[in-house]
């Protein structure tokens, strides 16, 4: 059979097409199915049952895709990971520390500009979240939750020192203690004051000391607002540590995160706990500190791109996320659910406050914490308080440069 020129060039298109569906079908039908076999490790200190329907329902959504999750106890869980990953049997898909990134960046694969934007970060989570997880434009972990530094406060004692209101600023909040003689957890260092270290963190990011929090490379804690918030601070003298008193009802407040509150309720179950927001220096600035989780991809995943998938799937779903807030276990990270749980009587305060909190560069989180609370020592004891503040610079700046 002869075939006109035009035919010719009709049939030659014709078998292009085919074959381009061919190929498509047989390639692209490999790839989904190498995806849908893949077993995604996953390690976090929540229990089982906080990620089982989340994990239930990504896992409905990649079918042949099985989410193996391992709870970790919170107190050896950075070690174990760094471990893992070191020996390289690492996690795909783990819970990551909010003050981690400058320890521990080089163990992540940062998600892909295709999969997040920092402009689509920033739409779905607080300031706080890009100050602690973005970096150098790329973003390095999503947060599961935002949990922040509150004022717990005794009702009880409240009603019969005639206050019916908790202090909004520290002014107020120096009225209660020294004119109504209402005890807090404040002045001391840690073990006394557990959170000494972060209640001071904040006073000194609402004093306005210099902590540099977008060009993550130095800190300026010799200023007049360091001498402010640490001469404020150190005027206080506990009397007992901080959970046995308050749990006693000898101490009025006591300042601490939504995770503390399990801590309280188990210790004195009866007492009448109240919860309000961190005071202030300045009302109309106002700042309080985070501390939180959120999902990081290991950089040595062989499923990068899933793992993301789930850590996305876990933290931007808006009902998987609302599932997890309904587990009563952690404040909501997503802007939408801040929004609708700002006037919970649980979560309230904490989603409020999401908006608020800020975090600045630390090189070591964990070296942070010894040198406040080296500084809030010095101060007590010597009461020089521009020198206390320029040891604790130094010590913190000479730290970056190790860890950059």
């Amino acid at each position: 059979m002869n075939f006109s020129k035009s035919q010719l060039i009709i049939l030659g298109i014709g078998g292009f097409i085919v074959l381009s569906f061919i190929l498509i079908f047989v390639f692209g039908l490999g790839k989904r199915t190498n995806i849908q076999k893949a077993d995604i490790t996953f390690w976090g200190i929540e229990r089982d049952e906080y990620f089982a329907d989340a994990i239930g329902s990504f896992e409905e959504k990649y079918p042949g895709v099985t989410v193996k999750y391992r709870e970790i106890a919170e107190s050896g869980y950075e070690k174990e990971l760094v471990d893992s990953f070191a020996a390289g049997n690492g996690p795909d898909v783990f819970m990551f520390g909010s003050r981690w990134l400058p320890r521990h960046a080089n163990k992540i694969t940062p998600i892909s500009e295709e999969m997040m934007t920092v402009g689509k970060f920033n739409d779905f989570f607080p300031e706080v979240a890009a100050q602690d997880f973005v970096m150098s434009g790329k973003i390095y972990s999503l947060p599961l939750y935002i949990d922040t530094l509150v004022l717990y406060y005794n009702r009880s004692i409240f009603d019969k020192l005639a206050v019916p209101l908790p202090p909004k600023t520290w002014d107020e909040f120096k009225g209660l203690v020294l004119i109504k003689k209402a005890s807090a957890s404040i002045g001391g260092y840690y073990p006394l004051v557990a959170r000494s270290a972060d209640i001071i963190d904040a006073m000194l990011m609402q004093a306005g000391t210099d902590l540099n929090l977008q060009n993550k490379t130095f800190v300026r804690l010799a200023t007049d607002g360091g001498v402010k918030a640490l001469t404020f601070y150190t005027q206080f003298s506990p009397k007992e540590e901080t959970l046995t008193g308050f749990a006693g009802e000898r101490t009025a407040m006591i300042f601490g995160y939504h995770s503390d509150k399990a801590l309280i309720k188990a210790k004195a179950p009866f007492l009448d706990l109240g919860v309000a927001s961190l005071p202030q220096f300045y009302s109309a600035s106002p700042v309080v500190p985070a501390r939180y989780y959120g999902l990081s991809v290991s950089a040595k995943s062989s499923h990068q791109d899933l793992a993301w998938e789930l850590a996305t799937h876990l933290t931007t779903d808006k009902a998987v996320a609302e599932s997890l807030v309904a587990k009563g276990t952690h404040p909501p990270a997503l802007r939408d659910l801040i929004q609708k749980y700002s006037d919970s009587a649980d979560l309230g305060v904490f989603a409020k406050q999401a908006l608020i909190a800020r975090s600045w560069f630390q090189p070591d989180d964990r070296e942070v914490v010894t040198i406040f609370n080296d500084m809030i020592k010095s101060a007590i004891s010597s009461r020089k308080y521009m020198e206390a503040l320029r040891a604790a610079e130094g010590k913190i700046n000479n730290l970056i440069p190790a860890r950059q």
